[in-house]
């Protein structure tokens, strides 16, 4: 059954990659100098949009066929000092990220070659070999994902620098010393899209993963910010550092745009049972503090950006216990020490 849902992604995904080649191809050695500027600039993106989609997509079907669970291998150790022993474990979480670096990678080669020997139009060389194109990739990655507002953030930017590199194809028609007048303004507007966005696009649901690997959004954050040890954090453009003294932690969640938080749990104790703590950053990094006791399992999902436990973690935790945390990051860090 895992076999087959991995092949009923991966053949949508090499689809959209072979289209996306072929749209490439097509507009720029058909359109370019027939269509306008602006439809030919246009085609040229969506095709290396389609590209990135496919590539997500069949990084999230290896992904699919190879995670047998967000936690797949144990290594034992021991501390030579005082002979503790303590677990190390490892995931196949890079997977997905890995495939996708990987075809990209093939892409971009591919390209130099079409450009190299005359099979693409050279003049296109500059425009999609530069830093600008980069950010347009994130971007599209980052939508490919559902994480909006760094994708829309990404896009816009790698679009509004890209015209630059687009005004040595059509020197008569993109003007850059216009274009570069308006930079402050085009910045003001896509911060306040991005505020809007934070707060209309952003649900209460929070998405987490469940054992198959789907994320959904059943979770409901409560109104109130601490009640009870159940928190409900959310900040954008700011942050805070905050120390748990309830008797017993109860999860919630930690929703960071643009800011920080340090979350401080080394004086409250787990309930017996799973306990859950959603955390998601954008632009931003949460730092938890927890007792290396703790039975704590991270279910991750992050670009640009990543998840890491620099706990010690010991033989001897109360399995009785557990704190899951589903986290999820772009353009951030989340740490717990």
């Amino acid at each position: 059954m895992k076999k087959n849902k991995s092949l009923l992604l991966a053949i949508p995904a090499i689809a959209l990659m072979i289209g996306g080649g072929f749209l490439l191809s097509w507009t720029i050695n058909s359109q370019y100098g027939v269509s306008s500027a602006f439809v030919t600039l246009s085609l040229a993106l969506l095709a290396l949009f389609i590209y990135v989609a496919g590539a997500t997509l069949m990084g999230r079907s290896l992904h699919r066929k190879n995670a047998l669970h967000p936690h797949d291998g144990l290594h034992t150790a021991c501390n030579p000092n005082d002979g503790t022993k303590f677990i190390l474990l490892y995931s196949h979480h890079g997977i997905e990220s890995g495939v996708l670096v990987a075809l990209l990678l093939i892409a971009a080669g591919a390209l130099l070659i079409c450009f190299n020997t005359g099979l693409l139009s050279p003049v296109w060389k500059g425009f999609f070999f530069c830093w600008p194109m980069l950010l347009f990739v994130i971007g599209a990655v980052c939508l490919c994902n559902l994480q909006l507002i760094a994708g829309f953030i990404s896009l816009v930017a790698g679009i509004f620098f890209l015209l630059e590199k687009a005004s040595v194809i059509y020197p008569r028609d993109i003007q850059v010393e216009h274009i570069m007048s308006n930079f402050w303004p085009t910045v003001f507007i896509v911060a306040g899209i991005v505020i809007i966005l934070t707060f209309i696009i952003r649900p209460r649901r929070f998405c987490k993963r469940q054992p198959k690997g789907n994320w959904n959004d059943n979770y409901v954050a409560s109104e109130t910010e601490n009640k009870d040890g159940k928190i409900n954090y959310r900040f954008i453009f700011s942050g805070t550092e905050q120390v748990i003294l309830d008797p017993v932690f109860k999860g919630g969640t930690i929703d960071v745009t643009f800011g920080g938080m340090d979350l401080d749990l080394r004086r409250t104790t787990l309930a017996e049972g799973s306990t859950t703590l959603y955390v998601n950053a954008v632009f931003g990094g949460v730092e938890i503090k927890a007792p290396d006791t703790w039975n704590i399992e991270i279910i991750s999902k992050s670009f640009a950006g990543g998840v890491n436990d620099e706990r010690l973690k010991y033989m001897d935790v109360d399995r009785s216990k557990k704190l899951v945390i589903y986290a999820k990051c772009s353009f951030g860090g989340i740490t717990i020490s």
